[in-house]
């Protein structure tokens, strides 16, 4: 079982305007990237809408690692998860989207769990970065050494933007 963390909005607020780096604990000196494993974490969703709670969680995500590897749910998957009537943006329109944020190394689609599960493992990633909405239900969370659970921000969701 992973280590679950659940992080305070006061805690995310501090990381998002600092910035992250890997220092050597003996010199005190950055290493080299050459010297340092890559560490990867992973995120994923629909990403329909991009909003800044979306901005924010990838900002904190990229921070804990080398490398962020993005999994978006395919239209298909999108429709029979939230409706008929989703996506509003297809899936070569929202990878292209989350391809240009700076934060973001790769996007990834899949359409099944399975395609999920292989596409965590194909990462190598270490850290799953989620919504604290999905506690208790992480697809993937025994694949990797540690879940991070981030709390939605600015009460914002794709379902509530459509929905005004």
């Amino acid at each position: 079982m992973p280590n679950l963390d659940m992080l305070t909005k006061g805690a995310i607020e501090e990381i998002l305007h600092g910035e992250v780096f890997v220092v050597d604990g003996e010199s005190g000196n950055t290493p080299e990237i050459s010297q340092v494993t890559p560490k990867t974490i992973w995120c994923n969703g629909c990403f329909d809408i991009i909003h800044a709670g979306h901005i924010d969680m990838l900002k904190y995500a990229r921070g804990l690692g080398q490398r962020l590897v993005v999994g978006i749910d395919t239209d298909y998957r999108v429709r029979e998860s939230k409706g008929v009537n989703r996506p509003i943006n297809n899936f070569n329109l929202r990878k292209k989207v989350l391809e240009s944020i700076r934060y973001v190394d790769q996007v990834v689609g899949f359409e099944t769990d399975q395609q999920l599960l292989d596409a965590i493992k194909a990462s190598g990633a270490d850290t799953i970065v989620v919504g604290q909405e999905y506690e208790g239900r992480v697809k993937g969370s025994e694949l990797v050494k540690s879940v991070v659970l981030f709390p939605r921000l600015y009460n914002l969701s794709t379902t509530k933007i459509i929905n005004r």
